[in-house]
């Protein structure tokens, strides 16, 4: 279980920072409006719900049947583009510590090598950028929550049905994924379709449901880890049942 603890000069004044360092064990991540463009480019983006609210967010799709990160090797991310969760997990708000940090001491990325967070006793310059990264990222994702609410109520969020195939036979369902449906955003009226292009929602849309072409780099990154070989079996959505 991870330590978060607020970020105090005396139990924490020796930790140093490697922004380049990303822990594998995740297959999924959660990403803001502003990154969904320039994760698009490595990853399949999709929407999940939150389990607690029944919310849907935006998310990456980094790994496939394991809880393995595939873009990550010898503890460093592969790609284009890292999604700032990744690069921020070592750290939450909390008012309590310092620069309005808390800290988890047992994150692959906080340790001995980096950049320190403090500097004779005070807090270093990265402490300020960490904390403006992750207010910036909290805005963000609630960004991605107004557009997805907008998507929700035009009815254009499907279930994503994607399923693998291992060279043993043995099939795979990735189960929790949804997606924009192709026909119901063909429907909308053409006040609906103006008004989502000036607000930037029908961009997102395109990218969104573009971007599942990813999962083909996805199942070539986990068959190069000489694992069982994947294929996709299938990968479409159900225009015929909306999310709700």
């Amino acid at each position: 279980m991870s330590r978060v603890r607020p970020l105090d000069r005396a139990d924490h004044g020796a930790l140093r920072f490697d922004p380049t360092v990303v822990g594998p064990s995740r297959r999924i991540v959660q990403i803001g409006l502003s990154e969904l463009a320039l994760a698009a480019a490595d990853m399949p983006l999709c929407l999940a719900k939150d389990a607690n609210t029944g919310q849907f967010n935006l998310v990456a799709l980094v790994g496939l049947v394991e809880p393995v990160n595939l873009f990550v090797h010898d503890c460093h991310f592969h790609a284009t583009y890292c999604p700032r969760a990744l690069q921020l997990t070592g750290f939450r708000l909390d008012p309590n510590g310092v620069a309005g940090l808390a800290v988890v001491k047992d994150d692959p990325a906080i340790g001995s090598s980096g950049d320190p967070l403090f500097q004779d006793g005070e807090p270093s310059p990265v402490l300020a950028g960490i904390t403006a990264a992750l207010e910036h990222l909290i805005a963000d994702i609630a960004a991605a929550r107004a557009v997805i609410d907008d998507y929700a109520t035009q009815r254009l969020i499907r279930p994503l049905n994607l399923v693998l195939q291992s060279d043993d036979g043995q099939e795979h369902v990735i189960d929790g994924l949804y997606t924009i449906g192709t026909e119901p955003l063909m429907q909308l009226s053409d006040d609906e379709v103006a008004r989502m292009h000036r607000s930037g929602a029908l961009a997102s849309a395109t990218l969104l449901a573009a971007s599942l072409v990813q999962v083909e780099r996805l199942c070539q990154l986990h068959n190069a880890g000489g694992r069982q070989r994947l294929r996709i079996t299938r990968l479409s959505h159900d225009d015929g049942l909306a999310a709700f």
